[in-house]
């Protein structure tokens, strides 16, 4: 968790530089992150389509072995009723053949409609594709778009795009989202503790909460004021160190 603090340190302090050269150029920045959302939202559902085909996949090759299996299991317990000493037995025995009967036939009708379920899962599919390749295109077309306006900006946005997106692939997906979730209330979403406070409400924060903070490592910190990701003064990122470390 450390090293993800220091991730978010390091993402806040590119971020803020983003944000500055976004600021003379509109709406369009915030067009490209919703692509990106959508762009991430798409692959999503070409990767959980193709799960569910791989299943089938798997429920074909594995229902033999499986329906075997119960048959072999049904017909122990068949003889095992003849031998039970009292009805207590003897129904807890039909219990478990009507349910291993239950599950077979659950089997068998899941097999019996897999080949419809099939076909309908490769249209999703090939819908999803057409989407997703939709949406990258969007996204492509801002992205130019965003960089041609950046005018004498470009080479620099660039370059912080770059380390932001080296950064999001080394963080881990739940830290992610809870930071681009308060990204939407505070462009600051993870600011440092400055003077005992929050450096993004200034709300003070309790020292025995700093001295926490300083040496259990292992968790994140939020302002419970503005919500915002804390971080001690001591893990706080230099872009001029941020962008030499990861360039």
């Amino acid at each position: 968790m450390e090293q993800q603090i220091q991730l978010l340190a390091q993402l806040a302090a590119v971020d803020e530089q983003l944000d500055e050269l976004h600021d003379e150029l509109g709406d369009l920045p915030q067009e490209v992150k919703k692509l990106e959302t959508l762009v991430k939202e798409r692959l999503m559902e070409v990767e959980t389509t193709n799960q569910a085909l791989a299943d089938l996949d798997h429920l074909r090759a594995t229902a033999h072995v499986t329906m075997q299996e119960s048959q072999d299991k049904e017909q122990r317990l068949s003889k095992q009723q003849f031998q039970v000493k009292n009805n207590r037995e003897f129904d807890a025995i039909t219990k478990e053949i009507e349910h291993l009967k239950h599950e077979r036939a659950t089997l068998e009708e899941r097999l019996r409609t897999a080949g419809v379920r099939e076909e309908n899962l490769r249209q999703t599919l090939a819908q999803q594709d057409t989407l997703l390749a939709e949406a990258k295109e969007k996204l492509t077309d801002k992205e130019r778009e965003l960089a041609e306006l950046s005018g004498d900006h470009n080479d620099e946005m660039r370059k912080y795009i770059d380390v932001r997106l080296k950064l999001i692939a080394k963080l881990d997906d739940s830290l992610e989202v809870e930071y681009e979730r308060i990204r939407q209330f505070h462009s600051n979403a993870a600011v440092a503790i400055r003077r005992n406070s929050c450096s993004g409400c200034y709300s003070a924060i309790p020292s025995q909460r700093i001295m926490e903070m300083k040496y259990q490592r292992d968790k994140m910190y939020t302002c419970e004021n503005c919500g915002r990701i804390l971080f001690t003064d001591d893990v706080e990122a230099e872009i001029d160190a941020v962008m030499e470390e990861h360039s």
